[in-house]
């Protein structure tokens, strides 16, 4: 309909009947009632643009909102997916302290399986070292012939090596239960022990046996006994009872692991002998005369080369009641058992390995470290060093202790020790019997005169018998001896007129403690920065049992510091 106005001529009647259609006009202000008025306030083009705007911030409002809840319900879902099925976080890893343990016997491997063990308990790591002199590990009762191997009579590998069994008894796990019963829990195994028969002992003045006694003492024939009493009197039964005071396995076996040594020996019940000489518990004891020069004073240089006139009470009874219980059980091999304590920890072993110093040194601005010097092992040139966190001394070099205070070198040169020569020899026939009687064991008087052809040799000892294959390839039954000095044995055996057909000798340099009565005791612990020593225990005894006892309770110290 065109927009401009049109003049229309209306007929003045209609050929139908009825009234004509009302008027029509396309003005807007002019109504009829066909059309209704609309008012404009702006132009048509404008309102689609208006509506399309308004529809768009209301899609972003709704779209935000379906958003947001939904985002609300994935959170729902993963806490209801973590309650159903946690998933595992990654642990940060446990913190790792490196340690050097200086010696691998009985302390040494004692302190390495300790901490072995208590590292996943107490959520640490530690990355132990183990240095050994020697080319094996034992310490002082693993012998090693030139080669570094273990030492086989008449160097025959078809015999049974030379153990520790061999120069200290027997009984040597037996009369030490703490190991046994830590060695059993370690392995899972169960050590069983068969009694041996009775020993006779000769006490040989030099010239001839003046005296024989039945080992143990507990299975003395009564008529030997009563001779006994005839000739020492009330000395023999009172003895008895007193080496039963150096029976200190239980007590040992259920020890606290205390670091202080006088609280240590209280929980022993072993202070007022540790501090008193031994003739002055003799006396108390009603102990004395011939019985003492005869009988006991040849077992106490056996068992500890020193004189009874030089040792604590402690170290008297011990020594008496080692020697009575000497041979009196077989069972387990210590050396061997030691071996698979070592295998178990992971432990990194460094043998044939001589360390010739440590010293702490600051390695960086804000960190410090001890570095153990050793000499590079198979006889390579040159020294080596590395550093470690803690240090555990358990070997008796006092050259080592350069690197601690003033006051922990006096405290710790209260300990001395002296050599001494381990001598095994075969020979076709037992011990002459004009001589020796037959005897196992022959402990020499220590009365003897300086310069005698024997002086020195403290004992010779039935180890056992073996089989000597001849060069014609047949085979002879011998006898394997052991005999104790305190030097060179070759050329006073020879003044036995000794027919010996193999023999090996070895000295153990620091092969005894000296037992005086201590009034001081030094600590274990040497060093605030991370020192310590296992033989420390050495002013109470040195046994097997002393020696793993102080391994666990320096490694104690250790996690104590660790922890701190």
């Amino acid at each position: 309909m065109a927009r401009y106005p049109r003049t229309y001529s209306i007929p003045a009647s209609s050929r139908r009947g009825g009234s004509p259609p009302p008027a029509y006009t396309p003005y807007p202000n002019e109504q009829t009632p066909l059309f209704k008025q609309k008012t404009y306030a702006q132009s048509d083009s404008s309102k689609p643009r208006s509506s399309l705007c308004l529809s768009l911030f209301y899609l972003a409002i709704q779209l935000t909102i379906i958003s947001l809840f939904l985002l609300f319900l994935y959170k729902i879902l993963l806490l209801i997916i973590s309650a159903v099925s946690p998933h595992e976080t990654i642990p940060a890893p446990p913190p790792t302290y490196s340690v050097a343990i200086i010696g691998a016997g009985p302390a040494g491997i004692s302190a390495a399986q300790y901490l072995h063990r208590k590292a996943g308990s107490i959520g640490v790591r530690f990355n132990i070292t183990l240095f050994e002199s020697t080319p094996s590990i034992g310490g002082q009762l693993a012998l090693n012939d030139s080669a570094g191997s273990p030492v086989f009579p008449y160097n025959d590998r078809t015999q049974d090596p030379i153990i520790a069994e061999d120069i200290a008894g027997a009984a040597l796990m037996w009369g030490n239960p703490r190991f046994t019963k830590s060695s059993e829990d370690i392995l899972g195994v169960e050590t069983e022990f068969s009694e041996l028969p009775s020993q006779q002992v000769g006490y040989f003045d030099g010239e001839r046996i003046i005296r024989q006694t039945t080992r143990p003492y507990s299975k003395t024939p009564t008529g030997s006994w009563l001779g006994l009493c005839w000739t020492y009197g009330s000395s023999v039964w009172r003895a008895g009872a007193m080496s039963k005071e150096g029976d200190l396995r239980d007590r040992l076996a259920d020890s606290s692991l205390e670091s202080d040594i006088t609280q240590l020996m209280g929980s022993l019940g072993v202070f007022e002998p540790v501090q008193e000489y031994a003739h002055d518990g003799l006396d108390g004891r009603g102990i004395g005369g011939a019985y003492v020069t005869e009988i006991l004073a040849p077992q106490v240089e056996r068992a500890l080369s020193q004189k009874v006139s030089d040792i604590s009470t402690l170290a008297m009874v011990i020594s008496a009641f080692q020697e009575d219980i000497a041979n009196a059980y077989v069972g387990g091999d210590l050396l061997d058992r030691l071996e698979q304590i070592v295998a178990t920890t992971g432990v990194t072993i460094k043998t044939a390995t001589e360390v010739s110093g440590i010293k702490h040194e600051e390695i960086s601005d804000d960190e410090s470290a001890w570095l153990v010097k050793y000499d590079a092992p198979g006889g390579a040139s040159g020294a080596r060093a590395e550093a470690f966190d803690k240090v555990v001394i358990a070997a008796p070099n006092f050259d080592l202790y350069r690197a601690a205070s003033v006051d922990d070198i006096e405290a710790a040169s209260v300990l001395t020790y002296r050599p001494a020569h381990v001598t095994f020899f075969t020979m076709p026939s037992r011990l002459s019997s004009d001589v020796f009687q037959d005897v196992e064991q022959v402990l020499f008087l220590e009365k003897q005169e300086e310069g005698d052809s024997l002086g020195g040799i403290r004992e010779l000892a039935f180890v056992r018998e073996v089989v000597r294959v001849a060069d014609d390839g047949e085979r002879k039954m011998e006898y394997l001896y052991r005999a104790l000095s305190d030097g060179e044995a070759t050329e006073r055996l020879k003044q036995l007129n000794l027919e010996v057909t193999w023999l090996y000798q070895a000295r153990l340099d620091n092969a005894y403690p000296f037992l005086y009565p201590f009034r001081r005791f030094p600590p274990f612990k040497l060093s605030e920065k991370g020192l310590w020593w296992t033989p420390a225990i050495h002013a109470i005894a040195s046994t097997v049992d002393m020696s793993w006892l102080a391994g666990q309770i320096v490694a104690e110290e250790v996690v104590k510091d660790v922890l701190k």
